[in-house]
């Protein structure tokens, strides 16, 4: 009986979605495909990010809310899309959400850009869980 009670809690968290520190706000929280976790979280000063495992993530850095940009839709246009733009050294990972209001087509994670070349893009699975709540986050717009 204990087993069966391990393996069902091993299989419940291995879907589980990565939670922002309790003294924190979830800005963006998705899993890939691939079971990895993206993660953006407000701690008022700085913003973090990270990507990897939920338990164990690849990549998290803290950085200061004056540095981290963000690119919010104008109102026009059928494709509403919204980022956070979080700089690591010459590297930025932009978090983005992005809704067709006609199509009902969506799109969410993670664009990593280095010295303003795209290296990779990274997509949240469609079918698990999104939190995104980067629409009308207080920090300083960028165009894109």
């Amino acid at each position: 009986m204990k087993n069966k009670f391990l393996f069902i809690t091993l299989l419940v968290s291995g879907n589980a979605l990565a939670v922002c520190p309790s003294n924190t706000k979830t800005v963006f929280s998705c899993t890939t495909a691939n079971n990895k976790s993206i993660q953006v979280c407000d701690a008022g000063k700085s913003i973090s990010y990270s990507f990897g495992k939920a338990s164990s993530p690849e990549l998290s850095i803290a950085v200061p809310r004056n540095r981290v940009t963000t690119y919010q839709w104008g109102g026009m246009g059928r494709n509403m899309n919204y980022t956070v733009n979080i700089p690591n050294g010459n590297t930025v990972y932009k978090v983005f959400n992005n809704v067709d209001k006609f199509d009902e087509y969506s799109a969410s994670g993670v664009e990593v850009v280095q010295n303003r070349k795209s290296l990779a893009t990274v997509k949240c699975s469609e079918s698990k869980k999104i939190v995104s709540n980067i629409e009308g986050i207080n920090l300083k717009n960028v165009d894109e």
